[in-house]
């Protein structure tokens, strides 16, 4: 153990000491090394305090994208129940068209050659009171002479059909 004198009342006294054990003198070499060991200690806890901090900055972090994550996911969670619904109505619907479809379709295959049989025959007023009775319910304008009897019907009883 390394000894100093102090400058002051001249008593012996061990170097590490910050002051002269009976005159509260300073002792510079030990006060110097008290300082620099004080702060090497105040820069170690720093740190100490930076690693919590950074700690506790990935924790949030990791909390918020947790909680962005689920969001995301609740999102399109909604998106696929409201988009799959648009999609299951629309089906449906087109199933009930697909069916009034076929079912007109059935009609004029069994109508129009009917029709076609009245317009070669000059049946014109028989066919006319049949495009009035049938007309509200269906599609006979896709009768492939409809246009053609319309321009003689109107020929014959002006634009009233």
């Amino acid at each position: 153990m390394k000894q100093t004198e102090c400058p002051n009342c001249g008593a012996v006294f061990d170097a590490k000491e910050t002051r002269c054990p009976y005159c509260s003198y300073i002792n510079p070499e030990g006060a110097e090394a008290k300082y620099l060991k004080d702060l090497e200690d105040s820069r170690r806890n720093l740190d100490a305090v930076d690693d919590q901090v950074r700690s506790g900055y990935r924790k949030e972090i990791r909390k918020g994208a947790g909680t962005a994550l689920k969001t995301v996911l609740i999102i399109a969670l909604i998106l696929a129940v409201v988009i799959g619904g648009f999609i299951y109505a629309e089906h449906r619907l087109y199933d009930d068209d697909r069916e009034d479809y076929a079912a007109e379709l059935a009609w004029e295959h069994q109508r129009f050659p009917q029709y076609d049989g009245m317009l070669a025959a000059g049946e014109y007023e028989a066919l006319m009171s049949a495009i009035a009775e049938e007309g509200e319910a269906h599609d006979v304008w896709n009768w492939e002479h409809y246009d053609e009897f319309m321009e003689i019907a109107d020929g014959l009883w002006g634009d009233e059909p």
